[in-house]
């Protein structure tokens, strides 16, 4: 069921792309880039974004892991597309009568930027360290985008505001692109017949191994799914 949901999603993220290079080429053909085709375009962009992260946070439910965050960032992500699509659709040419809306959405797309850097942190990481990582990138994030909000909401940041700003993002960004490095690092020596024990039960070991080896080959679980060894009673 679960893996029907992300075939179904992957088709919407298609579908959606396909429609928004349908609407840039019809602006070419006509000559003429209207303040609908933008509002569209911006509209597809968020579906895009709101929809990558409930995916995010429920792959992490499913994985296991941190189920509070995944359900959290799940839940918050058609908020956010709702206040995304209500600022561009009220938005006025002049900048008027707009700038709670604004406000609302660029807040809304700050926070559930921090809980799609921390659930595609944590879904990265496979090692207890890395994990442990892809949790500080978070909690990064998160701090990074809670100044970013009150930034959006002050009239005028210090300059010592801004620079905090940015280095708590910058740090964030370094722990988040350090998880799949290091995930790399870590299995880049290891030896391709090198053989992994997972589990053993009266003689009978369940291994892995980047080799065939001699033995009867586990389908892979699915999305969801652990492999458990047990007697038969």
């Amino acid at each position: 069921m679960r893996f029907r949901l992300a075939r179904i999603s992957w088709i919407g993220a298609a579908a959606i792309l396909v429609v928004a290079a349908l609407v840039a080429i019809a602006a070419v053909i006509r000559g003429d880039f209207s303040e609908t085709d933008g509002r569209i375009l911006v509209t597809l962009a968020a579906l895009l974004y709101t929809g990558g992260a409930a995916l995010a946070g429920l792959a992490l439910v499913d994985r296991g892991r941190a189920w509070a965050l995944g359900w959290t960032v799940a839940a918050a992500a058609p908020v956010s597309l709702a206040l995304v699509v209500w600022a561009v659709w009220t938005f006025v040419g002049d900048g008027g009568g707009n700038e709670e809306a604004n406000k609302l959405a660029w807040s809304s797309v700050l926070a559930l930027l921090s809980g799609l850097i921390a659930t595609t942190g944590l879904l990265l990481a496979r090692r207890r360290a890395l994990i442990r990582l892809g949790g500080v990138a978070g909690m990064l994030a998160a701090v990074a985008a809670a100044l970013s909000i009150a930034a959006v909401w002050s009239e005028n940041p210090s300059d010592t505001f801004a620079k905090t700003l940015g280095v708590f993002w910058i740090l964030a960004a370094l722990c988040y692109f350090l998880v799949p490095v290091l995930q790399r690092f870590t299995t880049a020596g290891v030896e391709e017949h090198a053989v992994r024990v997972l589990a053993q039960l009266d003689g009978v070991e369940v291994v892995a191994s980047r080799a065939r080896l001699e033995g009867v080959a586990i389908e892979p679980p699915g999305p969801g799914e652990r492999l458990f060894l047990r007697r038969r009673t």
